[in-house]
């Protein structure tokens, strides 16, 4: 039975933190450039996507991410496709992540008023400076707290990851519970205090963001 002291401990979950990080980051990244790109699709109502992206949103939404990651890590290599734990893992969660960013920028997008639009076409901007200059800094401006709400609950569902096998911080933690239940307290604690080391500034610097937007927008 393996020996670990606090310092194995702290070191462990500092580890699995940077990992889960690391995974969290990326995937944040990929998803919101997919909701992105999905809710201009949607905007401009392009015929051929459309209802790719709505049937994209619906699967996984209503799929858990641990059947989608079993599927890709254990199901995908039998036709000859292989990822590793980090590779699928970035890839279910970008996805994951996706098809909630879309929602939310959607939303975003949703609300620009067609009188800015109408008066953006008036001064000759082109759809693509319209989108850049007008709908991209809008929708994200109106969606903030939802990417958010996004981005802290992509961190958590790594948790998810642990089917296969990615060290991040659930999966350590469960590996060291099994060898030694005497820890489980300790472990416990070391996995609460890691997920708020890792969602606590998150969540202050979108709450941040959230407040310098408003006061642009309001001044207040």
């Amino acid at each position: 039975m393996d020996d670990y002291s606090i310092i194995d401990l702290i070191a462990i979950f500092a580890k699995a933190s940077a990992v889960t990080a690391m995974v969290a980051l990326i995937s944040i990244i990929f998803a919101f450039t997919i909701g992105l790109l999905s809710s201009i699709a949607l905007f401009y109502k392009v015929p051929i996507l459309k209802p790719i992206i709505h049937a994209y949103i619906e699967f996984f939404r209503n799929t858990p991410s641990i059947i989608q990651a079993y599927f890709i890590f254990y199901g995908l290599p039998k036709i000859s496709m292989q990822f590793d734990s980090y590779t699928c893992s970035i890839l279910v969660l970008s996805l994951l992540g996706g098809a909630y960013m879309s929602e939310a920028i959607y939303s975003g997008v949703k609300s620009i008023s067609s009188n800015q639009l109408d008066l953006a076409k008036a001064m000759g901007l082109s759809k693509f400076n319209m989108i850049i200059c007008l709908i991209i800094p809008q929708a994200i401006s109106t969606s903030v707290a939802a990417i958010n709400n996004n981005s802290i609950f992509l961190t958590k569902e790594v948790s998810a990851m642990k089917i296969i096998l990615l060290p991040e911080i659930v999966y350590q933690a469960y590996a060291i519970i099994s060898l030694r239940a005497d820890l489980t307290l300790p472990v416990v604690a070391l996995t609460v205090i890691s997920y708020l080391a890792l969602l606590l500034p998150m969540s202050y610097l979108f709450s941040l963001a959230e407040r310098k937007i408003r006061y642009a927008e309001f001044g207040r």
